[in-house]
């Protein structure tokens, strides 16, 4: 095996090849930082001087079905420049992770045609490993979705779990993306997406809500502009609530005779 390698199967560059050993089943590749990697972490001046190193260990594509672990020592390093004494950066793999990120890739890959427990299976790894990583993807690329191309939102609540939590909920009308998530269902719920969404200056055309009042008054002072819109489900159920309060006074004012009358020709409704 050479460096070339490591950079051409598994994208990992700005380090040099050691030895290759098995254990356990599995191919072990060490590498060791050049000396162009060896910088300090918080300027990037390659001004330092070297305190030991940590051991890691972190997972890799496969090589057909024999799991593939990258071992290294990554240096703590004094920086001349600017006194921080810290381990350096990895190159091929996020913080705090036990996994390189073209094993992450991978492992999305798969996601998109087979199950967390499949994914977990074919790689010799928990599915918490899978799961934390699909996590993390979708924590990176949706936790703060664009809001500059916005035209049409809907505003609702949700319970969720037990003790009557509520969460308010705004989506993208045109997409159905989830664009927000705020605690509780007040108006104060929504202060942190005003304040996005000003910043985006995004042209808001229309609200859908329902007929809450901390809803309307809300949307009326933030987005003046906007048109807002009942949506049909809140509108049938007030209507059919009416109704019902109708027919009840109806009811109450009828004689007996007139009461089984409708309680007759309500039953063949």
């Amino acid at each position: 095996m050479s460096t070339s390698l490591l950079y051409h199967g598994w994208g990992i560059r700005g380090y040099q090849y050691v030895r290759t050993s098995y254990v356990g089943g599995r191919a072990i590749f060490t590498v060791k930082p050049d000396a162009f990697s060896v910088t300090c972490p918080v300027c990037g001046s390659n001004d330092v001087l070297q305190h030991g190193c940590i051991h890691r260990l972190w997972r890799e594509v496969p090589i057909g079905p024999k799991p593939v672990v990258i071992q290294m020592g990554i240096p703590r390093v004094e920086c001349r420049k600017c006194a921080t004494i810290r381990q350096i950066g990895v190159g091929f793999a996020d913080e705090r992770r036990s996994y390189t990120r073209a094993f992450a890739r991978y492992a999305l890959g798969l996601s998109r045609y087979m199950t967390i427990q499949d994914v977990a299976r074919h790689l010799n790894v928990g599915w918490d490993l899978i799961k934390e990583i699909q996590k993390s993807y979708l924590q990176k690329h949706f936790s703060r979705p664009k809001l500059s191309k916005l035209s049409q939102l809907a505003i609702d609540e949700i319970s969720v779990g037990k003790g009557h939590k509520y969460l308010t909920v705004v989506l993208d009308l045109t997409t159905g993306a989830v664009v927000f998530v705020g605690d509780g269902k007040g108006a104060e719920a929504l202060q942190p997406f005003w304040r996005r969404l000003r910043r985006s200056r995004a042209r808001i055309q229309a609200v859908a809500m329902d007929m809450s009042k901390a809803y309307i008054q809300a949307v009326r002072k933030n987005l003046p502009a906007a048109t807002i819109v009942f949506d049909h489900f809140h509108l049938i159920k007030l209507f059919n609530d009416k109704l019902q309060q109708f027919r009840r006074f109806l009811f109450n004012q009828a004689s007996a005779t007139e009461q089984k009358i409708l309680t007759r020709t309500s039953r063949n409704q």
